[in-house]
């Protein structure tokens, strides 16, 4: 069973999202936050849901509200303002407004809310992490090429021009857009830079943690994972000749998952099932 809905994210802006289960079997749910320029329907990641009910888990993936995209377009780009005022906190808040709106929803016959997983990729990945760091009751979090130092990244800025102007823009290089980023995203990261200390986070943390990371990775290079790989808790796999969406495009037309994805999923529905 797909069902599709919309949930009120943070500012009150609508978003999409879609839940992927076997009805009639309690099974632990994972949720998915996808990555900057990305959406819920990029590329492979469907056939990612399809991948993790057959093995055994419920699966949601949703919208930022603050992607760029509406609940009309949900894989267009046709709010650049709302992507330019996106930003670490909003993304928080829309993770918490939608597991809240899942347990009002008739999930309780497919989902056990005791077992909750959490997914990001790239920067959606410093999301997922942060949430799961706040919030002792999820399982784990895995990360697919995940910002591991989102303050250096994002709270840093040496871009003397970007702060007079309060706003740079990025090429979207599959629609030619020019993305807006406003100055607020490094002023939001460092105001809540507690929440985004995610090495310090991990150490005083006693569960255990996921990192996969591609070696040819053109993105988020390999060695962000040296942050993590030495942390007790903290397991890191890297899929050598793997990218940053580990093979897949958009839009992406095969029925099959890219190897290199299919790889990773397998490591995180291996390690989901051993917790």
């Amino acid at each position: 069973m797909k069902q599709q809905g919309i949930y009120i994210g943070a500012e009150g802006k609508l978003a999409n999202y879609d839940i992927q289960c076997t009805q009639n079997q309690k099974r632990p749910l994972v949720v998915f936050c996808h990555g900057f320029n990305g959406f819920k329907d990029w590329g492979a990641f469907n056939l990612m849901a399809d991948y993790f009910v057959l093995n055994g888990f419920q699966f949601v993936k949703f919208n930022f509200s603050h992607n760029g995209t509406s609940p009309e377009h949900p894989m267009d780009f046709v709010d650049l303002e709302a992507f330019g005022r996106n930003n670490f906190e909003k993304e928080l808040l829309d993770i918490e407004a939608l597991i809240v709106k899942l347990k009002k929803e008739s999930f309780a016959d497919c989902i056990d809310f005791e077992k909750l997983f959490l997914i990001g990729h790239s920067k959606g990945g410093a999301t997922a992490l942060a949430y799961t760091l706040a919030h002792p009751k999820i399982s784990t979090c895995a990360t697919l090429a995940g910002v591991l130092d989102p303050i250096a990244r994002y709270g840093k800025a040496k871009d003397t021009q970007w702060k007079e102007k309060g706003v740079k823009f990025v090429l979207n290089g599959r629609t030619n857009q020019k993305m807006p980023m406003y100055y607020q995203l490094v002023e939001n990261t460092q105001k809540i830079k507690d929440k985004l200390d995610i090495r310090n986070l991990l150490k005083s943390d006693k569960r255990k943690f996921l990192f996969i990371q591609g070696g040819k990775d053109e993105a988020v290079p390999v060695s962000e994972v040296n942050l993590v790989k030495n942390l007790p808790n903290c397991t890191v796999f890297i899929i050598e000749d793997a990218n940053h969406v580990f093979g897949a495009s958009h839009p992406y037309t095969s029925s099959d998952l890219p190897d290199d994805l299919q790889n990773a999923l397998s490591q995180i529905t291996k390690f989901f099932a051993s917790l």
